[in-house]
């Protein structure tokens, strides 16, 4: 199962050179210099003809990571404009939100799928995040790309030093992963696990944003999540190995007992020029049942996050707790 499926973590850490504000959430930031700057340096036909009409969607960096086009004879999604985004950002969650010359922040970026062969330029705009200047609209500060690690499937690991300010070279692409991977990096659990939202995590139900979430429609969006980007990005169908239909009847047999917070949030869109909302739910829930199962799912969405604004590094959550009685 998954044998294309493949990503990779990034650690991008910098250090400020002027002083800047940022917001709590910093992943609206990161979001919006990431794209801004990327098409930028990648566009072929220009910044106003790109915002019009691509006329290379099937080679160009920037489509490739923020406008993915769904080809006119896809099984999937079709009639929809574009893919899931093949990257998920995870900014620090720390609570400073000014920082002087000398201080350090970090952003993590996951890279899936063909999105990795494009890692020079991503390295690259990132590199140009810091020097164009990031924050606050208007309290926007220098920083300097000191160096980017790729960082293995378990946090306690070492990770790779790929690219330094020293010699501003990327040497290497880092660690690919795999289902594999994360199935050995996380402990095995098969009647109880809770999971901490870490960031506002926004699900529709019934065209509707849910403010608690059931164990089925977590496994849902897992699966149409990672079947997406194992499509689009990965070149593989897993609708091909996995019986979705009787996972999601399985699913409706675990309990969970909720303790989430609805949480109001939006951001300004430049492109739309307007305040886009984006909701969500935060906090901790436990699930009992067989979970057997749905654990390559449930662990693989540590790494890709579930729901809306992926992007932005919404949907994160964690296990915390697991239990196996047996």
């Amino acid at each position: 199962m998954l044998k294309n499926f493949r990503f990779a973590r990034y650690r991008f850490t910098y250090t400020v050179q002027e002083p800047l504000k940022m917001p709590f959430y910093k992943g609206n930031v990161f979001r919006g210099r990431f794209g801004y700057i990327l098409r930028d340096i990648t566009c072929v036909g220009g910044a106003q003809e790109c915002e019009k009409h691509c006329e290379f969607p099937d080679r160009c960096v920037y489509s490739k990571c923020f406008e993915t086009p769904v080809p006119d004879e896809s099984p999937m999604l079709r009639g929809q404009p574009f893919a899931p985004h093949p990257f998920v950002l995870e900014p620090s969650y720390t609570g400073q939100l000014e920082y002087a010359p000398g201080d350090t922040f970090t952003c993590n970026l996951t890279l899936i799928g063909e999105a990795i062969n494009v890692l020079p330029w991503i390295v690259f705009a990132f590199y140009r995040i810091g020097e164009q200047r990031i924050g606050l609209r208007n309290q926007r500060g220098r920083c300097r790309l000191e160096k980017v690690e790729s960082l293995p499937a378990r946090d306690d690991a070492p990770s790779q030093t790929i690219f330094t300010s020293e010699t501003e070279m990327l040497t290497d692409e880092g660690v690919m992963l795999g289902l594999d991977d994360v199935m050995h990096a996380a402990p095995h659990v098969t009647d109880t696990l809770d999971l901490e939202f870490l960031t506002p995590t926004s699900i529709k139900v019934n065209g509707q944003w849910a403010r608690t979430l059931t164990f089925e429609h977590l496994i849902r969006n897992l699966l149409r999540r990672i079947r997406f980007l194992n499509y689009f990005h990965c070149g593989e169908d897993l609708d091909t190995e996995v019986d979705a239909h009787a996972l999601i009847e399985a699913a409706q047999s675990v309990r969970h007992i909720s303790r989430l917070q609805w949480l109001q949030r939006g951001r300004y869109s430049h492109r739309a020029k307007a305040r886009v909302p984006m909701n969500g739910f935060m906090g901790n829930i436990r699930f009992e049942g067989d979970m057997t199962p749905f654990l390559p799912f449930i662990y693989l969405g540590e790494y890709l996050h579930i729901g809306h604004h992926t992007a932005f590094g919404f949907g994160q959550y964690r296990l915390t707790y697991l239990h196996d009685s047996s």
